[in-house]
């Protein structure tokens, strides 16, 4: 686990060094460290095919979910393993994705950026295609990567794709939580006993 924290924590500083103030950074984060070589990150206008390097440079902004959704159905044709990630945002391609993606069984994970106010929406529509559609906030590392562990498994073992609402604009539950993720990360690092806080400085 401290391995896994620490790649996490390594993106991020990337991510934040570029200047990157993008909310599905952390869910990125989290998706890159644990995909391997032979799977595909989606992002910007790019799709990715991964090796055991982590993309520090992989793009943020949203992809196109149908250049995701041709990834995995190559994916399941080689029948390989493999698993397409991809960062989106809701629009009617996220929707053709969608259904293409449940009726093909692919290996496919969508990462969406939601709006509280809009999560119902989204799950509903989603739901309704037949697709597991799991919400997770945004903001914790440690929130996202169960989403994220059981939806690249179930999509390796052939079960089918799943959306995860990545949610940033939910209340805290703590006042004293920090809403930025990297800082709530190193709070997690320091109480595990996997780093001193002079070695997060």
């Amino acid at each position: 686990m401290k391995e896994l924290l620490l790649r996490i924590r390594a993106l991020l500083i990337r991510f934040a060094g570029r200047g990157a103030d993008n909310p599905l950074a952390p869910a990125a984060a989290v998706a890159l460290s644990l995909l391997g070589a032979g799977d595909y990150y989606a992002a910007g206008p790019a799709l990715t095919p991964l090796t055991d390097e982590l993309p520090g440079d992989a793009p943020l902004e949203p992809a196109d979910p149908m250049l995701a959704a041709g990834a995995a159905c190559a994916q399941r044709r080689r029948n390989e393993g493999g698993v397409a990630v991809a960062l989106a945002e809701e629009s009617e391609r996220l929707y053709e994705a969608v259904g293409l993606a449940v009726r093909l069984n692919l290996p496919l994970v969508l990462l969406v950026n939601c709006r509280e106010a809009s999560l119902d929406e989204l799950s509903s529509r989603v739901m309704a295609a037949d697709m597991e559609c799991m919400p997770a906030d945004g903001r914790s590392v440690m929130k996202l990567m169960p989403a994220l562990r059981l939806a690249v498994d179930k999509a390796r073992e052939g079960d089918g794709p799943t959306l995860i609402e990545c949610v940033c604009d939910r209340p805290l539950d703590d006042e004293d939580t920090p809403a930025d993720p990297l800082e709530r990360l190193n709070n997690v690092l320091i109480l595990e006993g996997y780093a001193m806080p002079e070695e997060l400085q």
